[in-house]
């Protein structure tokens, strides 16, 4: 009978062996679909990111998630530093400040690298099958995974908002500042031509009055018309 089995279910049935049971298979068994033996398979990744994270390896028994609770209150993030246009941002110090567990972080980023070893060549489905089975088979729990990504995303919406509230108020006592500064700058313009305007009046008199003292000056000087 034909093989009908897609790359996925493929790659897939590298890591689950049966429905409820889950493992990963050697590399005779990976040769059978024409699969090299990677340097790393995906299910060694996972129980890395097993064991970095302190889950359980399958067959033990896990302890049972926390019950549910109320969304915790926004954490008190500090203020992003002033920095040029496209500076880093320190996401681990954001993070740190909004009293995440590193554990938390740590399960995360371990995610994110298993993620990106995926071959790019099979649908988000398929990958998603694989990425499940593997995280189950060493006794990961996605949820908390899944709790961990939206906890840095509250993190990240805190730090954004906390920052768009206070460039809002540096912005506006910086209007406030620069209308002062504008009607000080007019009025120091208003003195200035006040100022000019004053001189060229008092010039204009004083030379009317040096003309008048001339007369006086030119009279007393002159010498004396002989008489005939």
């Amino acid at each position: 009978m034909p093989e009908d089995k897609g790359i996925g279910s493929k790659i897939l049935g590298l890591f689950v062996e049966s429905e409820g049971e889950a493992k990963p298979k050697d590399a005779g068994e990976l040769s059978r679909f024409g699969l090299k033996t990677p340097p790393k398979s995906a299910a060694e990744e996972v129980a890395e990111l097993a064991r970095a994270s302190g889950a359980p390896a399958a067959g033990t028994a896990a302890a049972p998630p926390p019950p549910p609770s109320s969304p915790s209150p926004e954490p008190p993030l500090k203020l992003a530093p002033a920095s040029a246009p496209g500076a880093a941002v320190d996401f681990a110090a954001i993070f740190k400040d909004a009293g995440m567990d590193p554990a938390e972080l740590d399960r995360v980023g371990q995610a994110e690298a298993l993620l990106s070893k995926l071959p790019a060549t099979i649908g988000q489905v398929e990958k998603r099958a694989i990425v499940e089975a593997s995280l189950k088979a060493f006794g990961f729990e996605i949820e908390k995974i899944v709790t961990a990504a939206q906890n840095q995303k509250r993190a990240l919406d805190a730090y954004v908002r906390v920052n768009e509230t206070a460039a809002a108020k540096a912005n506006q006592e910086a209007e406030a500042k620069i209308k002062s500064l504008t009607e000080q700058i007019a009025q120091l313009r208003a003195d200035v031509e006040k100022r000019g305007a004053g001189l060229t009046q008092l010039t204009a008199k004083a030379q009317d009055r040096k003309v008048q003292v001339q007369k006086v000056l030119e009279f007393f000087s002159s010498p004396e018309t002989p008489k005939t």
